[in-house]
């Protein structure tokens, strides 16, 4: 039995959209706190369902990858589309708890956003935000799980254009009972940097699961991203590398 405090509105989302009309198995009294899922302070309840450990991480990431992604359009709306008004982030699959489908196929879920250049009307490049509790300065390496690595690929290559990676350090914000989220400190990269900073594939402890690990050395702080979107010519940065390097690896398992 798995519990989170959710509002009124989230708990009914996540009944019809996620759970097939089944309700909790439980409601508590109305606390005031955040709601995990939309992490707004307000009137929440206590709701129990039953849920596998691997559907119970991916229920509580939900909440903090909303935090990531919102940081991300307020950053991009506030230090990139103020000096370049024609790069326009669209958020292009958001954060939901959903089933998994016959027809869904591993390695091939979205990318997170996508930037179009209204001056064309093309999308130019992709966004891809991986949210984490860890700054990347403290981390010893960046592990990726291969399946997302591959996901990423997937599109750069059905989309034909490249992609950078977010990390989003988000922590918690406690107001007994229930917590909340706030974004600390985004770092970027992009698959050329990534696949350069690239050390090892390794199996993750306890899960048949391949990760990759990368340098952390393939980050840089978030504030420096809009100063290099663009190159000395005027042209787009990843755009003109996509164009000359192609589709990276970003690992090898060889």
């Amino acid at each position: 039995m798995r519990h989170f405090f959710l509002c009124t509105a989230c708990a009914q989302k996540w009944t019809s959209e996620a759970f097939a009309g089944n309700k909790p198995l439980y409601e508590g009294d109305q606390v005031n706190g955040y709601c995990q899922l939309c992490n707004v302070k307000q009137v929440v309840r206590l709701h129990t369902w039953f849920l596998c450990d691997i559907c119970d991480r991916v229920a509580r990431a939900i909440g903090r990858n909303h935090v990531a992604e919102q940081a991300i359009l307020d950053f991009w709306r506030g230090s990139v589309e103020s000096r370049y008004p024609h790069l326009v982030i669209e958020q292009n699959d958001p954060s939901a708890l959903r089933p998994r489908r016959n027809t869904d196929v591993t390695g091939e879920g979205p990318l997170d956003f996508l930037v179009r250049d209204t001056r064309s009307g093309a999308v130019v490049f992709g966004v891809e935000n991986k949210t984490g509790r860890s700054s990347i300065r403290d981390m010893s390496a960046f592990q990726l799980d291969v399946s997302d690595c591959d996901s990423i690929l997937h599109h750069v290559r059905e989309l034909s254009i490249p992609a950078y990676v977010i990390h989003a350090q988000v922590l918690e914000i406690w107001e007994p009972p229930t917590q909340g989220y706030q974004t600390v400190s985004p770092w970027w990269s992009d698959i050329y940097q990534m696949t350069e900073h690239f050390r090892e594939v390794r199996m993750r402890r306890d899960e048949q699961r391949g990760a990759a690990y990368f340098s952390k050395r393939a980050f840089q702080g978030i504030e420096t991203l809009a100063n290099s979107l663009v190159d000395e010519t005027g042209e787009l940065t990843l755009v003109a590398m996509f164009r000359a390097r192609g589709i990276p690896r970003m690992y090898q398992t060889d």
